[in-house]
């Protein structure tokens, strides 16, 4: 018994890790069953796009608005706390959404105030996630959680389409994320406190975001964290809007492959999560960014000559492959490289940045799309990320040559 246990990787007895993981996995089940759900809902009682699209916008403004300012308050509180109250607030607002009434503005509002929640959620877990994995095992951490992130939202929007669709149920639902919610907490409940008392005295609430720019635009690290996150955003963004349209007017292929397509890059995506698991010591975070980011770069405009479903099937589960590669690698160089009283600050900021680029990568999609065509758009999307992992080169480069001569 003893020699299984030694084989056991060490994150997997790690005890607060697991109970952080499993909190995580069943949240985002549940998120992805109730955003779902609501746009279902939505669907059926306004047969509006225009009334979809204002949910997107009620679930994402939230992170551009206040993210920031929630991060600068979790650097300020215990985290684990944070955490608790956040599970422990949505899942009152859960509770309420499944009885909510008809009205849209009040689906909207719950929607709206379960988002701004979860601003202070993420930057406490992942200021709680440095201090309870060492920095030797965050590769090997977030690829987990990369991996079972795609099975919870898959698993989750398939449990809202037979809810809705087999039993033409909501409000069980949005009942189910509550609970969800109810045993993410449960579960942070039972991580014993890992971090010291915050300072009783802290700048004020301007200085301390002043304070975490500051950090951010003198360190090249963390820059070409923010440059990276950015640029896959962009680049991979107008991949959602414009597969549809590829697949049926560039390519005349029946809309039937959409979903095969899609469900190739979950695939790939899920493969290379658990191989990241399985050799995460040999994955260096700034490695596994860089080529990932170069070869995303290629396929990103080889999707420009694509003729066939299975050269796009192929391409879509590659892309799986790579992405979980690059985003597993901006977790665990985050987790090694952000001092942990900033953490909160830096994920807010990673949240609001990203977002912004989201909207315009989306516009840019549509618009130039339907100008220049789809695949013009796919190789411009490809030469911005070769250009800008040329740029992220640079500044981690940078940042090497600096802790180089600080070390002498």
């Amino acid at each position: 018994m003893a020699s299984l246990a030694a084989r056991i990787p060490a994150i997997g007895r790690n005890p607060r890790f697991l109970a952080l993981w499993t909190a995580q996995s069943v949240s985002t089940l549940g998120d992805a069953l109730t955003t779902l759900t609501l746009v279902l809902l939505i669907t059926e009682r306004t047969h509006s796009v225009a009334a979809v699209g204002g949910l997107t916008i009620a679930l994402a403004v939230p992170a551009i608005v206040i993210g920031l300012l929630s991060g600068s308050f979790v650097d300020r509180w215990d985290r684990r706390r944070v955490m608790i109250a956040s599970d422990l607030a949505r899942a009152i607002l859960l509770a309420a959404l499944a009885f909510a009434g008809p009205a849209l503005v009040t689906i909207y509002l719950i929607a709206f105030l379960q988002a701004a929640v979860g601003t202070f959620f993420n930057p406490a877990r992942a200021a709680l996630m440095q201090v309870i994995v060492p920095a030797d095992d965050q590769v090997r951490a977030n690829s987990l959680i990369q991996t079972t992130t795609v099975v919870g939202e898959l698993a989750g929007t398939t449990l809202a389409g037979v809810l809705v669709g087999v039993w033409h149920t909501y409000w069980l639902s949005f009942a189910i994320d509550a609970a969800t919610f109810a045993c993410s907490a449960a579960l942070i409940l039972t991580i014993r406190r890992t971090e010291p008392e915050p300072d009783a005295e802290h700048p004020s609430t301007f200085a301390a975001i002043a304070e975490g720019l500051r950090a951010v635009r003198t360190s090249p690290t963390l820059r070409a964290l923010l440059l990276v996150f950015s640029a896959l955003t962009f680049a991979l963004s107008p991949m959602a809007v414009l597969l549809t349209p590829y697949v049926v007017d560039t390519l005349h292929i029946s809309t039937s492959w959409i979903g095969p397509v899609q469900a190739g890059d979950t695939v790939g995506t899920i493969l290379g999560g658990a191989v990241l698991a399985v050799l995460a010591k040999r994955g260096k975070p700034r490695a596994l960014i860089l080529t990932g980011m170069a070869v995303l770069a290629v396929l990103l405009a080889t999707i420009a000559v694509a003729t066939t479903v299975v050269e796009l099937l192929a391409v879509y589960f590659v892309f799986g492959l790579l992405t979980v590669a690059v985003q597993t690698g901006i977790g665990a160089l985050t987790q090694t490289s952000v001092d942990n009283a900033l953490m909160g600050r830096f994920i807010g900021l990673m949240s609001i940045v990203p977002g912004l680029v989201s909207v315009l990568s989306m516009a840019f999609a549509g618009t130039a799309g339907a100008a220049f065509g789809v695949r013009t758009i796919f190789v411009t999307s490809g030469v911005i990320l070769a250009a800008t992992t040329f740029l992220s080169w640079r500044q981690f480069r940078g940042a090497q040559l600096r802790n180089a001569g600080l070390r002498r």
